[in-house]
């Protein structure tokens, strides 16, 4: 049980590590939204030794929304239709993750099926999405 313990300390350090190189790269503002709230590094693949291309800077709300899949209201969400097309890889495909998931909900709303209809994803971005948890 220590050793598990041990080991989840040490990924969450290492993530804690990446912070410095995230923020500089995300300009202090959250990767998916831009919300400039407290931010916390993140990793896109949690069973994975972190590492800065692969970790995002999140606030709280796009953490829990990557994590989770909760939220208020996929209207508050719409940044993300911006966000699918990022340049910077893992927000995008966090994004596209995101969204495919809004877009699956019984209630959802018309834009997170639009912006999964309009996507045109490349072959090596779609492999990263279909790996997320």
């Amino acid at each position: 049980m220590a050793r598990g313990r041990d080991a989840h300390q040490a990924k969450k350090a290492a993530l804690a590590a990446l912070g410095k190189d995230l923020s500089r790269r995300a300009r202090s503002k959250c990767e998916l939204c831009g919300e400039s709230a407290p931010l916390s590094p993140t990793a896109l693949y949690p069973d994975e030794e972190p590492e800065v291309d692969w970790a995002l800077l999140l606030c709280d709300r796009c953490a829990t929304l990557l994590e989770t899949g909760r939220h208020d209201g996929a209207d508050g969400l719409r940044f993300l239709e911006s966000a699918v097309w990022s340049e910077l890889k893992p927000a995008q495909v966090a994004a596209i993750h995101i969204v495919e998931q809004l877009a699956r909900e019984d209630d959802a709303p018309d834009w997170p099926r639009d912006t999964v209809d309009g996507l045109w994803v490349e072959d090596d971005v779609r492999a990263l999405v279909d790996r997320l948890p």
